[in-house]
């Protein structure tokens, strides 16, 4: 989850809890000022009612009831009940409406002089202390308050519905908010995708609000020149590494080949040695040629690509070495799998391919126990697959097998300096494919896999 999303829910989460918060506070005091309101109004009309009966000469039970029941401010499933200082009901509003009541209730009420209290059914009962006349009465006062609690339920509804909307559109407001604010941070990312060491000048616009954005916009831009210096320098030096080096073994070769015609045919020993160094000069030669490659590599330099047929530069590569090791014995098999010439295209650059596939050739050549060269060519998914078996021994130390300067103690005395398998899986890797090594049944097997043009390397169990 990225932080446009979880500042998002959290600011929403934030917005959620507060909201949920006031609105549950309107509710809530909205609900004990309407419960307020109907007891104080309960209690004026327990009041009145009694004052009706004990106080005013001429009324009646009956009139009081009819009075009760045509009441302008009559409440819904009202009841009221009088008692006497015996506990005595004397009055009794409607008889189809009951109130529960007990004596411990009434004496209860003698005690306090008033209670509130909600019934089993949902009314509201208040229970009044009265005395008149030198009597003391208790009145209870029941009803149900529809209006109220309609318009308590409407305001539930309202507080959800504005509890739904109100998230929601603090959702899309937030989210588009954030949005804007991380617009930089995605520009800068953006750039830093398109980094890379043939492009080391895509720098962030930088505006004037003086803000953190735009000071790592600063900082970026600044380390980009610092890289950019970097780069050039370290082309630079390949560059003249390679031309430094290159030309004194030239022009040690050079003399040596002048000394070799000016040396009579009979002088032996100074052709042997004059052969000693030549060879000597070849091999740092190969060296200083494998460190610069490695070097090259490594620093990822611009290097040119086009399609290359894979079968082609293959043969190329073992005709050039034929005359290194003519003992040696390639055989090439592809595989019913490779139906078309597509089949065996693939990007890369030829010079490296080549490079990686005389390696390969001459590691064989120089390490195996016999002078046999398995090569063969699979297609699957658009993977194209290059199998090179020879025999030989188990190595000591397999993992290490591409690592550069590896080499077994028993293989000290043979030519080479153990960079030609590190040098290949440079390459291979360099082009987007994959190489592995494993030993089965005397032979090792290293496994190229290249992807063809237009695909992406994948795996599959076809090719394992």
């Amino acid at each position: 989850m990225n932080y446009k999303t979880r500042l998002t829910l959290l600011f929403v989460g934030l917005f959620f809890i507060v909201l949920t918060a006031i609105l549950s506070f309107i509710y809530i005091a909205y609900s004990e000022f309407r419960r307020d309101e109907f007891f104080e109004r309960l209690h004026e009309k327990s009041i009145s009612t009694a004052r009706l009966l004990v106080e005013v000469k001429g009324v009646d039970i009956g009139l009081l009831k009819i009075i009760d029941q045509n009441s302008i401010n009559k409440m819904y499933d009202e009841k009221i009940l009088i008692f006497d200082e015996d506990d005595k009901l004397i009055y009794s509003s409607l008889d189809d409406e009951k109130i529960p009541y007990s004596a411990k209730l009434i004496h209860t009420i003698r005690q306090t002089g008033q209670k509130y209290y909600v019934d089993d059914d949902g009314d509201e009962v208040v229970g009044v202390r009265y005395t008149g006349q030198g009597h003391d009465y208790v009145v209870l006062s029941s009803a149900y308050d529809r209006y109220g609690i309609s318009k308590l339920q409407n305001l539930q509804d309202l507080v959800i519905l504005a509890l739904v909307l109100g998230t929601l559109l603090i959702s899309v407001a937030s989210y588009y908010y954030i949005r804007q604010v991380f617009r930089p941070i995605d520009e800068l990312n953006k750039s830093i995708q398109n980094i890379n060491a043939n492009n080391l000048r895509g720098h962030v616009a930088v505006k004037k609000n003086k803000d953190e954005l735009d000071t790592l916009a600063v900082n970026y831009n600044q380390m980009l020149e610092r890289l950019s210096k970097a780069f050039e320098s370290q082309r630079a030096f390949v560059r003249n590494a390679a031309h430094e080096l290159k030309t004194p073994l030239a022009l040690i070769r050079g003399k040596i080949e002048r000394l070799e015609e000016l040396a009579d045919n009979n002088q032996s020993e100074i052709q042997q040695v004059t052969n000693g160094l030549s060879d000597d000069i070849d091999e740092q030669a190969a060296l200083i040629e494998s460190l610069l490659l490695i070097q090259r590599l490594q620093s990822q330099l611009p290097i040119n690509t086009t399609r290359i047929r894979v079968d082609e530069v293959l043969d190329e590569s073992v005709k050039e070495l034929s005359p290194a090791y003519p003992q040696q014995q390639v055989k090439i098999d592809i595989d019913a799998s490779v139906e078309t010439e597509e089949h065996l295209i693939v990007d890369g650059n030829t010079l490296l391919l080549k490079i990686c596939f005389r390696n390969l050739i001459e590691n064989a050549a120089l390490y195996a126990t016999t002078q046999q060269l398995a090569i063969a060519i699979y297609h699957h998914a658009g993977i194209l697959q290059l199998t090179f078996s020879n025999t030989g021994d188990e190595p000591s130390q397999a993992n290490l097998i591409f690592e550069p300067f590896f080499r077994e103690t028993q293989q000290q005395e043979k030519p080479g300096h153990g960079l030609g398998l590190s040098i290949v899986k440079q390459i291979i890797e360099m082009m987007n494919g994959t190489i592995t090594h494993n030993f089965r049944e005397g032979q090792h097997h290293f496994i190229l896999r290249l992807p063809l043009v237009n695909h992406t390397i994948h795996t599959h169990p076809a090719l394992q």
